[in-house]
Formats: C-alpha cells, sequence, structure tokens
C-alpha cells in the first residue's frame, strides 16, 4: 500500500547511544553546543573560525588559534562544550526561532560541516511570562 501525500516523515532517526551520539545544537540565543564526540572530533580547539556558504546553507567550523581576533572562544559547560554564534549570525542573517539539532554533522579534514537544511527541532515550546 502506498502512502498517501499527507504523511510526512521523521528526518531525526532513531536514539542513539550516549556513549556514540554526535549531538550538535544551535539556540535562539546563537549559542552553538557541541557534546564530548563532537568536540573531540573537532580536536578539542580552544577557539574556531565560523564559516559560512550562503548557497549551500551550511556552516563550516574550523579549529583556530585563541589568538586571532576572529576566532570565537569555545567555552567549557558542565557536560558540554559552547560557541557563541550571535556576532556571526547577525552578520550573515541567520535567524534561529527554536533549539535546532544537526541531524548529520560531517567531520572533512579538520573542519566541521552543519547543514541549516538537515535539522530537527528539539526545542520546547516558549512559555509565557506571568
Amino acid at each position: 500500500m502506498a502512502l498517501e501525500r499527507e504523511f510526512e516523515r521523521c528526518r531525526g532517526g532513531p536514539t542513539e547511544a550516549a556513549q556514540k551520539r554526535v549531538h550538535i545544537t544551535i539556540s535562539p540565543q546563537k549559542l552553538i553546543l557541541l557534546n564530548r564526540n563532537a568536540y573531540h572530533m573537532l580536536g578539542k580547539p580552544e577557539a574556531v573560525h565560523l564559516n559560512y556558504s550562503r548557497t549551500r546553507d551550511i556552516i563550516a567550523i574550523e579549529p583556530a588559534s585563541p589568538r586571532l581576533p576572529d576566532a570565537f572562544p569555545v567555552v567549557a559547560n558542565r557536560c558540554n562544550w559552547r560557541i557563541n554564534t550571535a556576532p556571526f549570525c547577525r552578520h550573515f542573517g541567520i535567524d534561529i526561532d527554536t533549539t535546532l539539532k544537526f541531524i548529520r554533522p560531517e567531520i572533512e579534514g579538520n573542519a566541521l560541516y552543519l547543514k541549516l537544511s538537515e535539522t530537527v527541532s528539539v526545542g520546547g515550546r516558549k512559555r509565557r511570562k506571568r
């Protein structure tokens, strides 16, 4: 039996074991969060360069020296690493209204590629202020 046109396929995939998972998100506050596996794949950098391809809608992250003026620092939290990408997102007009998880982040050479077209929303709905 063929599916009717009104059905939509879930692109998120099954939940992977935490030890194997590469989990990268970007929040409405323009913070990119990397889990331990993603941070290690990138080479455990202290800072990164952020690049954007407008035509392909891809963010590329490459390790950089923290001494460079255009490098974004990578800050350790309790269980993840964060990059404040607000100036980058403003510069390129990237607007995020809910937390997005990158489905298939790719490492090529020493760069991490994040496709904004291959994301799923993982953020809850916004709460009303009282």
